[in-house]
């Protein structure tokens, strides 16, 4: 997907080079938070928050700001206390002492880190129109709204304190301002009194100051960092040279030393340079930017002598300018993101499989992975039945052919068992199906992810690693497949059961269920369900969905018994009467008749009932049947859409697996193809076909090159020789 012009930067992208960009750097480390002045003090368990916050660097606030205690808080005769906890200043009610926008939040944004992340250009690989987004979300909102509200209050009354008690839940404010000036280092204070604590902090003003400047002058000057990496310094040195003249002109209007005095005196007026930086933001931001920066520069006008504005109006236009200049920087990156996609992958095989190779080190065990692939060609090797390849394939486009696994070479061997593999490691998990899964690469925008955020799961084999999310939403896919079939077949068994036990049955009579009958029923199936179908199959002692699930099962089944009693009653010409209208007012003759005959008998009620209990849970032998039955069918439509066609094997598949390669979609099997029963599961199975085909199309162009070595393969199928 391109990117609309107007989401793309007025500065052109400079050239990339391709032997530069393939170099993998060391991230920076992240500069730690201050520590707490506390003394002697003993510990106390604390309690952390489970997500990072912003990074900050060391504080160094000015001495010769005084405090102004503020008027609505009363000083406090504060004593020590021997044992209190330490402070944890990542708290979520201890205001940031950085704003969230910040460098090292942007860095991730950097052409640099864009090139060495290797989830970015992994999953660039599944999304062609992937984008940057801004991080939202409620935590994300209430963190900057304590931040800058800490703000505005330093700016009106001088006053850095937050009280809590001694569990650490927030409290009113007890100011101790006037003890003394603002400290260097947060200071706590103990009101015996109240049982409460009062933590000073440092002042956040200059520290926003000189961050806010470093920010504007980082995204106004975006070729600085790859000038002379990637590109030719000749060809981008006029617009370097104008960048860093409007770089100076900024460095001499903005003085963060000079504006803190004036804030002191409050003779600070923002109204003009805002007006400088409107329009220096103007000439770099996409033109869709403007109306944003036209609002930020208004409001710094109300500021102006006469204009009747406050402190909160320039705390309003800094706050807005921040949220411009992350936009900016955003609209740079995607921009960039989709000028290199070309570049990406063209070298996305390589360059993982480096990075792989950098992050397990030399000499790693790839145990996990040797036993993952051993055990499907184990599989494949025993299994009597041969691979079919579904028409129409490129190799046979007239005519069903079959593949003889113990007679196919080596490099083919490997490529099915890969495919082998990774069906059977999303239909049977390490860890179960996922409970809650989100889509992840299906989507044409993210949030930003560093490296340190790829998902960990320790028992999936490593060379998997960038795809542990995505895994785990097709695990996902395949319980709510496997849960759908089953209700289904429940579905079809009360459909053509008899609900009197005395009763011989009528010959004559036969129940015929139809095709939207059962589309129907799948519909109203997840709507009641409102989620994950497959929760059935994850539940463990304890767990806190599990009653929500039980209610949500006893609807389903509700719904499947009067379903399936419609169903029967369809047959018999008296069943119409209660739905028949009045020809003359159009209104249903007998509704009351209609719900009851509705009804689901309770004898068919209490048996459907006994059914789910004893299958729709984990491991139950009728789950893992139909388990393997889909699963069996999707491997068959994985293997058509994947595996290459004569002309490439001949040619060598090994090199030559292009990961921008378009999947044989016709390769699917028609809806007539599937196992008696599946037929109302052909797009659940297709759509799932198609996305793991995709993962295992580009997990072996990356991998198959690290399989096929010698010292691989050799310990992966030496041993199981004797099976041919």
């Amino acid at each position: 997907m391109i990117l609309d012009s107007t989401y793309a930067p007025r500065q052109p992208p400079p050239s990339i080079s391709t032997d530069a960009a393939r170099a993998v750097w060391p991230s920076e480390p992240s500069p730690k938070r201050p520590r707490v002045d506390t003394h002697n003090l003993q510990p106390f368990k604390n309690h952390r928050r489970s997500a990072t916050r912003t990074p900050s660097s060391p504080l160094t606030p000015w001495r010769s700001f005084k405090s102004r205690p503020d008027p609505h808080c009363t000083a406090i005769d504060c004593s020590p206390l021997p044992v209190h906890p330490p402070v944890d200043l990542s708290s979520p009610h201890i205001p940031a002492m950085h704003p969230l926008i910040n460098r090292q939040t942007l860095k991730e944004l950097d052409l640099d880190s864009i090139l060495r992340n290797p989830q970015l250009r992994h999953d660039l690989l599944f999304d062609a129109g992937l984008q940057f987004r801004p991080t939202s979300g409620r935590r994300k909102r209430d963190l900057s709204d304590k931040y800058w509200s800490a703000i505005a209050q330093e700016l009106q009354t001088g006053c850095t304190c937050v009280s809590f008690d001694l569990q650490w839940k927030p409290h009113d404010l007890l100011c101790v301002c006037a003890q003394g000036p603002i400290p260097q280092v947060p200071s706590l204070t103990y009101c015996s009194p109240l049982r409460a604590l009062t933590l000073r902090m440092p002042s956040r003003i200059r520290p926003l100051l000189t961050e806010f400047l470093q920010v504007l002058l980082f995204v106004i000057q975006p070729l600085t960092s790859i000038c002379g990496t990637y590109a030719n310094p000749a060809t981008l040195q006029t617009q370097i040279e104008q960048h860093a003249a409007q770089a100076a002109h900024l460095r001499s209007l903005f003085d963060p030393e000079l504006i803190q005095q004036e804030l002191q005196h409050e003779l600070f007026d923002p109204s003009g340079l805002f007006i400088v930086i409107g329009q220096t933001l103007k000439s770099h931001c996409a033109p869709m930017r403007d109306r944003l920066v036209d609002a930020m520069v208004e409001a710094a006008k109300t500021c102006a002598p006469g204009c009747g504005g406050s402190k909160a109006d320039a705390v309003k236009a800094v706050r807005v300018c921040l949220d411009i200049l992350e936009l900016m920087k955003l609209d740079i990156a995607n921009h960039q993101l989709q000028t290199l996609r070309p570049f990406l992958i063209e070298t996305a095989g390589q360059y993982e499989l480096k990075a792989f190779k950098a992050r397990k080190g030399a000499g790693a065990s790839l145990d996990l992975t040797r036993k993952w692939i051993r055990t499907a060609y184990h599989h494949l090797m025993s299994s009597s039945h041969p691979i079919p390849l579904l028409l129409p394939h490129p190799s046979h486009p007239s005519n069903t052919i079959t593949l003889n696994y113990r007679q196919l070479p080596q490099t083919q061997q490997i490529y099915l068992s890969v495919l082998k593999a990774l069906t059977d490691l999303v239909f049977e998990p390490p860890c179960g199906p996922s409970p809650t899964p989100v889509p992840h690469s299906h989507s044409s925008q993210r949030e930003r992810m560093s490296k340190s955020s790829i998902p960990y799961l320790p028992l999936y084999p490593e060379t998997t690693y960038l795809d542990g999310a995505r895994l785990l939403v097709l695990s996902g896919e395949a319980a709510d497949a496997t849960a759908m079939y089953m209700f289904l077949l429940l579905f079809r068994q009360l459909a053509f059961s008899d609900p009197d036990p005395n009763s011989c049955g009528d010959p004559s009579l036969k129940v015929a269920v139809t095709d939207a009958q059962l589309a129907s029923l799948k519909k109203e199936i997840r709507d009641i369900s409102s989620g994950h179908l497959g929760h059935c199959f994850t539940q463990v002692k304890g767990d806190a969905d599990g009653e929500r699930w039980a209610k949500v099962r006893e609807d389903i089944v509700l719904q499947i018994a009067m379903r399936a009693k419609e169903a029967r009653s369809s047959s018999t010409p008296l069943s119409s009467y209660p739905r028949t209208q009045n020809p003359e007012t159009g209104s249903d003759p007998q509704p009351q008749s209609r719900v009851f005959a509705s009804a689901p008998d309770e004898r068919i009620l209490k048996l459907a009932e006994r059914w789910s209990d004893t299958n729709m849970r984990p491991n139950s032998p009728l789950s893992t049947l139909l388990r393997k039955r889909i699963r069996d069918v999707v491997f068959n439509q994985v293997v058509a859409l994947t595996f290459p066609s004569a002309s490439s094997r001949d040619s060598g598949m090994g090199a030559n697996t292009s990961l921008g390669k378009s999947l044989n979609l016709k390769s699917l099997a028609p809806s007539s193809a599937l196992s008696s029963g599946m037929e109302p599961l052909a797009d659940e199975i297709r759509l799932l076909s198609e996305r793991l085909s995709r993962l295992a199309h580009i997990h072996l162009g990356v991998y198959l090159p690290l399989y096929e070595q010698e010292e691989f393969s050799t310990s992966v199928f030496s041993d199981l020789e004797s099976c041919r």
